[in-house]
């Protein structure tokens, strides 16, 4: 089977993606190590994206050009800094007590082919949808412009977020809690860009969709799903891992709490904006993503120590991720 061809796109990207992903599991769970997991995971995006749009079968449309342009600066992005963030941690957290255990390590690794695969199937489908026999325009439509800049601020703000949060956690955690450039205005700046850049791509192939509709093509929706699971719902990580038990670090604080009470109740939690203080909490909850579940309840029965030191672990990995 050919990679990347007009008949078997999404076929081949998935063997391919499952087929690295496994590759990357025998050798680190061989040599005990999660070093390369988040390296070869944003590797994998870099690849499906470029030679997807190299070995489309038509001539490259600007759209396509300009979104696969946009999907290697947003993952190689993603490839430096967690390359840096694994140097600099010598190690990750994440798999203490999972890499000796080999399923456990397997599930690990295919759940990041998964989200892989389902992340770039918007750049899979918009290389590959063209044929020879279309009438491809060589110029962007006003509505392909929109969601292309709505992209590119999404990348933007995702980068910047991630710069700010990393230079104020060097100077040494100025105030207790990020309050610099973008985190002003929203708890979680990084994750916003991160979720709506995907809903971005889909709404850009969307007329595409509607004129040459197939299963693959709405099957293009898993990837800002399967980002906003992954950053919304998903234990252990994103808004569930930051918020919620999260906020112990700053609510049992005597020198935070009031500080971080305020900042909460005046910052949006995903999506930056000025005024969010005055907004309804009827508003917030349905339409800014400030759910019950990212609220801070202490517990009110007594804990063994053993769950106290892992509450405070706990604690530890959301300041350090969020």
């Amino acid at each position: 089977m050919t990679l990347f061809t007009a008949e078997t796109p999404f076929e081949s990207a998935a063997i391919f993606t499952f087929g690295l992903q496994f590759s990357g599991f025998i050798v680190a769970y061989a040599l005990q190590t999660e070093k390369f997991y988040d390296i070869l995971g944003s590797g994998n995006f870099l690849l499906l994206g470029i030679w997807s749009f190299f070995a489309s079968s038509s001539p490259y449309a600007a759209v396509s050009a300009a979104a696969t342009v946009l999907f290697v600066i947003s993952r190689l992005w993603l490839l430096l800094f967690l390359g840096w963030r694994a140097h600099e941690r010598k190690g990750d957290s994440r798999f203490d007590g999972v890499k000796d255990k080999a399923g456990m390590f397997f599930f690990y690794w295919m759940m990041q082919a998964l989200w892989v695969y389902c992340i770039t199937l918007p750049i899979i489908y918009i290389n590959t949808i063209f044929t020879l026999e279309d009438d491809v325009s060589s110029t962007l439509t006003v509505y392909q412009v929109v969601f292309l800049v709505l992209f590119g601020v999404c990348i933007f703000t995702e980068i910047v977020g991630d710069v700010q949060k990393t230079l104020w956690v060097r100077r040494g955690r100025e105030g207790g809690f990020c309050t610099v450039g973008l985190w002003k205005y929203s708890r979680h700046p990084n994750y916003f860009g991160e979720i709506f850049q995907w809903w971005s791509a889909f709404f850009l192939i969307l007329p595409i969709l509607f004129e040459k509709p197939s299963v693959y093509g709405w099957a293009c929706i898993l990837s800002p799903l399967f980002t906003c699971f992954i950053l919304l719902y998903a234990g252990g990580t994103g808004l569930t891992n930051a918020e919620g038990s999260g906020l112990k670090r700053y609510y049992e604080n005597a020198t935070l709490a009031d500080d971080y009470k305020s900042y909460r109740e005046n910052t949006s939690i995903l999506i930056p904006m000025v005024g969010y203080g005055s907004i309804p909490n009827g508003i917030k909850r349905v339409l800014l993503f400030e759910w019950d579940r990212y609220e801070y309840k202490p517990q009110t029965s007594p804990t063994s120590k053993e769950d106290a030191d892992f509450q405070n672990e706990q604690s530890r990995l959301s300041a350090e991720t969020a």
